[in-house]
């Protein structure tokens, strides 16, 4: 289906009266952007939140576990609704990140402080650029 051009122009303008940044793009291209970018994050959160099992830890926890697993307090109905409806992009983005993961297991494993160093530095680069471009 394809979207009428007037109707459109007044989705764009109403969100651009908002504030917001309007980016047009096919169905496809939303549900793998949206996979990377949203709902893998929150099955990470709910997955990281089920594995823990030590109450203990839980109640040490601080700022930083507080702001990795704020998304897991979402809604489940919604998010149930979202992994089933994109589960084909989803499941792409998570053998992306099972992969990048192993890899950080792996170096972990090795003790590689060199290699973990370099992971690291590279995901806190790629963080730092795309915190500048969101200011901007």
């Amino acid at each position: 289906t394809h979207t009428h051009p007037q109707a459109l122009a007044q989705a764009q303008a109403l969100w651009r009266s908002c504030g917001a940044s309007v980016h047009s793009m096919s169905a496809q291209a939303h549900d793998q952007v949206f996979a990377a970018v949203s709902h893998l994050p929150h099955l990470l959160a709910f997955a990281y939140m089920n594995a823990l099992s030590d109450e203990q830890a839980l109640a040490l926890a601080g700022p930083g576990f507080r702001d990795f697993t704020r998304i897991a307090a979402s809604s489940p109905a919604l998010w149930r609704d979202v992994f089933v409806a994109n589960r084909e992009a989803l499941l792409g983005e998570l053998a992306h990140f099972e992969s990048a993961l192993a890899q950080l297991k792996a170096l972990v494993h090795d003790a590689n402080a060199t290699g973990l160093h370099d992971s690291i530095s590279h995901a806190s680069a790629r963080r730092a650029a795309w915190q500048l471009k969101a200011t901007d």
